[in-house]
């Protein structure tokens, strides 16, 4: 890759977290600002990208998606090609990159450092609502929070001041140097996220593995029954389904809908959309390897009857 002495190159700020924290619902409220221009790597587990599109939505113009693998392990080069691309794209203010809710952060430093790409910080978002069920799932976990430079505390508008004093001691106890922040929906000054605070140390090599994880990606270009699809997504929590992200149609809107769930919290947020996406429905599913075995069974039974998707046709036509 080039050095920095061939090319401007932005401040790089790299955002992890496990999955759910809310790294994706963070970059969305900084796009949104519009006060810089800020390029965007986007890695995703799964083999289908979620967190691309709804980022676009957010309105930004210069994305790179990287899906299929963690760019911790297997697809490192292609992130370097991906910060190359950016940047020769135009100027910008500021770059990010989101890892995958399962990459190792410290592979992604080295990897940064071994091709002389100055990175400003590692910003690591813990979500105060999940966090004793996240730790105890995976050391990951704990390696996300103690590599930060700055440490976000998220959903923090989800629990009382209790939990969050318990949330932020066991933070600290993980990581005595880096500012540990709250923030609600990813309201956070974009300063807070674009500023120099690395100190340059070079993380140790861990054996990484994603934590005993697997993933699935689920299509469909029917739309489906909406309490079907929650009750079939609830159901599959309690067998193990730790993350489900995607963006569906459902028979009684005709809008579309951004699906969510982590640890058991399920939510469907009205989703207006430019233009229908083909296929129509797209779901990422990532929890233990029982729990997928008969998911796409299980979703592909959340198609609706054939007499109520040619209302739902019907009903989009007059509102188009």
């Amino acid at each position: 890759m080039r050095t920095p002495n061939d090319v401007a190159m932005p401040p790089i700020t790299l955002i992890s977290g496990f999955l759910g924290s809310g790294k994706t619902t963070l970059l969305r409220r900084l796009l949104t600002r519009a006060d810089r221009r800020i390029g965007v790597i986007v890695n995703e587990f799964g083999a289908i990208g979620i967190d691309g599109a709804l980022l676009a939505q957010s309105g930004a113009g210069q994305l790179i998606e990287l899906s299929g693998g963690c760019v911790c392990c297997v697809a490192g080069s292609d992130l370097l090609l991906a910060i190359e691309t950016l940047i020769d794209s135009g100027p910008l203010d500021a770059l990010a990159i989101e890892t995958s809710g399962l990459a190792e952060p410290g592979a992604i430093v080295r990897q940064l450092r071994a091709a002389s790409v100055p990175l400003d910080a590692l910003v690591t978002l813990v979500a105060a609502t999940d966090f004793e069920r996240v730790l105890a799932a995976t050391p990951l976990a704990s390696r996300q929070i103690q590599l930060a430079d700055l440490i976000v505390l998220t959903h923090s508008d989800l629990v009382d001041a209790q939990t969050i004093q318990r949330v932020t001691a066991h933070v600290r106890s993980l990581n005595q140097r880096a500012p540990i922040v709250p923030a609600a929906h990813g309201n956070i000054s974009p300063d807070l996220i674009f500023s120099p605070r690395s100190d340059g140390r070079l993380p140790d090599e861990l054996p990484h593995q994603h934590a005993a994880f697997h993933t699935l990606s689920w299509q469909a270009d029917q739309p489906l029954k909406r309490s079907t699809l929650e009750q079939t997504l609830r159901n599959l929590a309690t067998q193990g389904l730790f993350r489900a992200k995607g963006i569906v149609y459902c028979t009684d809107s005709p809008w579309a809908d951004e699906v969510h769930l982590v640890a058991g919290r399920l939510r469907l947020s009205a989703l207006r959309l430019a233009q229908r996406p083909m296929p129509l429905c797209r779901l990422v599913l990532i929890g233990h390897e029982e729990a997928l075995a008969g998911a796409s069974v299980a979703l592909n039974g959340c198609i609706d009857s054939a007499e109520r998707i040619a209302h739902w046709r019907e009903r989009c036509a007059e509102v188009e």
